[in-house]
């Protein structure tokens, strides 16, 4: 019966109902988006107790002060909506993992390769120079995703970027071997990315522009100075890799158990006593 009611939601309506505390807008939008964040939580702390909890987290920090967080993020698309809510999913299984570097330092260390030592500094000198596919490349396989992952992702092969991904070795070369899609830097990599988000400049991409672009609606002369920015720009890099991120995942990662969707829905204050509806009363709005 939830999967009938998720599959009359759309995007538009779940973002508007959501606010309104509407329970049958909130199990839709479980449905929908915790397939992405089950993925995203599986990537970037594969070993870390905190994943189990950091996704009812976030939904309470979306719920809470009469959904705050939640009517501040992105409007206008699915995708830009998802970087918002996949920022803050980050942001909060940092906060309560406990382990790993001070975002000061910025230390990815992965396991068994003792030598590597990621910043923002080193990461941005790693992919200097190079062309913004290339970049994306590199920087999908230091967050941990294999060759067949990023062509998926990207839609095309990265064989192409062979010559550029010699600059993982020897340092990187936890990420240049990865086969299984799964960060190899535990904590550090969240910290790289926090500190990426939090290095705005004025002269950054709208999030909305670099979606455009991802969908070829830019003529050449409007995206080619937006291209160049990126590339030399963390800030948007991250952005621009997270869009490719979730706009792939929010399709692609499996469904979930429609118990944990009850559950988590009772968590939010909803579950069971969200009013039942017939199915012509779903269909045609009426209350």
């Amino acid at each position: 019966m939830a999967e009938n009611k998720t599959a009359l939601y759309t995007f538009h309506k779940v973002r508007e109902q959501c606010e309104q505390a509407n329970g049958d807008a909130w199990r839709a939008f479980l449905a929908m988006y915790s397939p992405l964040a089950g993925h995203l939580l599986a990537m970037y702390a594969p070993d870390l107790s905190s994943a189990r909890s950091a996704w009812g987290l976030t939904l309470q920090k979306l719920a809470e002060n009469n959904f705050e967080r939640f009517r501040g993020t992105a409007r206008q698309t699915e995708r830009e909506f998802l970087a918002d809510v996949r920022a803050l999913l980050l942001e909060t299984l940092l906060q309560t993992s406990g382990v790993g570097p001070s975002i000061a330092t910025g230390d990815a260390r992965a396991d068994g390769d003792d030598n590597a030592k990621l910043t923002p500094e080193s990461l941005a000198k790693l992919i200097d120079g190079l062309p913004l596919l290339h970049q994306e490349m590199i920087f999908l396989k230091l967050a941990g995703y294999g060759n067949a992952s990023i062509e998926k992702m990207l839609r095309v092969a990265p064989h192409v970027a062979e010559k550029s991904f010699e600059r993982l070795s020897p340092d990187y070369s936890a990420a240049a071997n990865i086969e299984k899609d799964r960060c190899p830097w535990a904590t550090g990599w969240l910290n790289i990315l926090q500190q990426a988000r939090a290095a705005k400049k004025d002269n950054c991409a709208d999030l909305h522009q670099i979606l455009r672009i991802h969908d070829g609606q830019v003529s050449w002369y409007d995206k080619e100075p937006v291209e160049k920015h990126v590339s030399g720009c963390l800030y948007c890099l991250e952005r621009w890799t997270a869009l490719r991120e979730v706009g792939y995942w929010r399709k692609a990662a499996p469904a979930i158990p429609p118990a944990q969707i009850e559950e988590a829905l009772s968590a939010l204050g909803f579950g069971a006593q969200a009013k039942k509806k017939s199915f012509l009363q779903r269909v045609f709005g009426e209350r």
